[in-house]
């Protein structure tokens, strides 16, 4: 029982996503996979998990861009006489293009009924409804197959006009509304997930994710699978069973994305990575001196005077790893890795990453201090 409860909530969130890309992106409804995949991720979904349950809530054609949503599998499409909160459909909108196609039908017959998008948004926004939230509503009705939208032309399909408006068929329910988690907890992610399609910010969320993104640009795109791959193993990683490998992890993290920084940090010529250490081949850089080299150049320095001490407790706790140092360092031997300790690598590693990116993305106006 308890995996088929999983398995439904997995659906509901992953309907709840794609519901909510036709409100936030009327014109170009759905997601990407990847966009599904970020998505998911955020309320802690797995590729696996989503893989394996998207098939059950809308048909993935090949090929297509975008993943559109089921008609049938949102509720509150299919029986608006159940009524949710949030509901983010707006109602007078639904309403508008249902009275204005049967409007035509009673001027120009059912098989000639036709609208004009542009003149009916123009007349509904005269009436304080937003252009969106007739978009999204003619979005829907596209979805059902109820309109047809070719180019700026809207008619019925099969010239049938016979469907009553929304707001009727919402009276028949009455009574409290129903609280659905899912849309609610998805609509912000999936809202700012589309509006990175087109803001300029990069397309992840999660600083580890981005930083994929970065390493084209950096020169070191054949470096991508080993990166994934880390950050994926970190993330299976349990800070309470496995705290010895995510904080591990979270170092080579750490070394791996200021190591692919070192090249541009130093030509530069802000101090950034200045010292003669990385004269010499990477092998032979030491994660000690990445720290430093990132937190050089003043104004311009990667890290800042709050965030290098922090590192350094991650390194001194990714020092267990070698035996000898262990011997040096703790003859009584090496205290216990705590939990708590592994969730603050695991912050460290997000931290430093951002930070980067907050560089990467500022190096255009460079400080210069005088």
């Amino acid at each position: 029982m308890q995996g088929f409860e999983n398995k439904q909530r997995i659906a509901r969130l992953l309907t709840a996503m794609l519901e909510c890309s036709v409100y936030i992106s009327p014109k170009k409804p759905g997601l990407t996979h990847q966009e599904i995949l970020e998505c998911g991720r955020l309320v802690g979904l797995q590729p696996g998990e989503i893989g394996d349950e998207l098939p059950s809530v809308t048909t993935v054609y090949i090929g297509a861009k975008y993943i559109l949503p089921d008609p049938h599998k949102v509720l509150i499409w299919i029986a608006p006489h159940i009524l949710e909160e949030p509901d983010y459909r707006n109602v007078a909108a639904f309403d508008f293009w249902t009275t204005s196609m049967s409007e035509s039908a009673k001027a120009n017959g059912a098989a000639q009924a036709r609208l004009d998008r542009d003149v009916i948004i123009a007349r509904a926004e005269a009436q304080n409804i937003s252009r969106l939230d007739m978009e999204a509503a003619l979005a829907i009705e596209v979805l059902f197959e109820r309109l047809v939208a070719k180019d700026n032309v809207i008619t019925p399909v099969r010239g049938s006009v016979a469907w009553p408006m929304l707001s009727e068929m919402m009276r028949i329910g009455g009574g409290a509304r129903r609280h659905n988690e899912s849309r609610a907890k998805v609509y912000p992610i999936v809202k700012d997930i589309i509006e990175r399609r087109t803001d300029g910010r990069l397309a992840y969320a999660e600083p580890l994710d981005a930083f994929a993104e970065k390493l084209d640009m950096l020169g070191y795109k054949n470096f991508k699978l080993w990166w994934r791959q880390t950050v994926s193993q970190l993330r299976q990683s349990d800070t309470e069973t496995t705290p010895v490998c995510v904080v591990v992890l979270s170092a080579a993290i750490v070394e791996g994305a200021l190591t692919f920084v070192v090249k541009r940090g130093r030509d530069l010529g802000t101090g950034l990575f200045g010292s003669r250490n990385f004269d010499e081949p990477p092998h032979r850089w030491k994660i000690d001196d990445l720290v430093s080299g990132a937190s050089a150049g003043q104004g311009n320095a990667i890290l800042d005077y709050k965030d290098r001490p922090r590192v350094e407790v991650l390194i001194r706790s990714r020092q267990r790893i070698h035996a000898g140092r262990m011997l040096s360092e703790f003859p009584q031997g090496v205290p216990d890795l705590r939990p708590e300790e592994a969730r603050e690598a695991k912050a460290i590693a997000d931290l430093v990453v951002r930070r980067i990116l907050d560089w990467l993305d500022n190096l255009a106006t460079p400080k210069v201090e005088g």
